[in-house]
Formats: structure tokens, C-alpha cells, sequence
């Protein structure tokens, strides 16, 4: 049985001085890409199936905790 890959986002996220990572997975890079789009997190990645980075959102401004 082949392994199905899904389109992963990876959020960063700074709480209380601590830098918080979430991961999530979409079937569809339109429906990841969304997904980042809609997120508050200081820095979005988005990597395809083959887990290459394809888009990448940083949030400006001072972000150090």
C-alpha cells in the first residue's frame, strides 16, 4: 500500500516566552495555503507532499519575547 503524503502548515508561535509549533495537514495546497492565510502565528510555513517549503508568511515587527 502506498504511503499518501499530505500538504503540512507549520505555525510558530510565541506564548509567555516560549515558541509554540503546531502542525496540520490538508489534502490540497490550495486548502494549506488558506489556512496560513488565515493565521495570527508570527511565522507560517506551508511544504508540499515531498515536504519542500512552497510559501512562507513572517509577521513584521518586534516579535521577541
Amino acid at each position: 500500500m502506498a504511503k499518501h503524503h499530505k500538504h503540512k502548515v507549520k505555525k510558530h508561535h510565541w506564548e509567555n516566552g516560549f515558541l509554540k509549533t503546531v502542525e496540520t495537514f490538508f489534502d490540497t495546497v490550495e486548502e494549506a495555503l488558506e489556512h496560513a492565510k488565515s493565521s495570527d502565528a508570527h511565522v507560517v510555513k506551508v511544504y508540499n507532499t515531498d515536504g519542500e517549503l512552497v510559501h512562507t508568511t513572517q509577521l513584521t515587527g518586534n516579535t521577541y519575547a
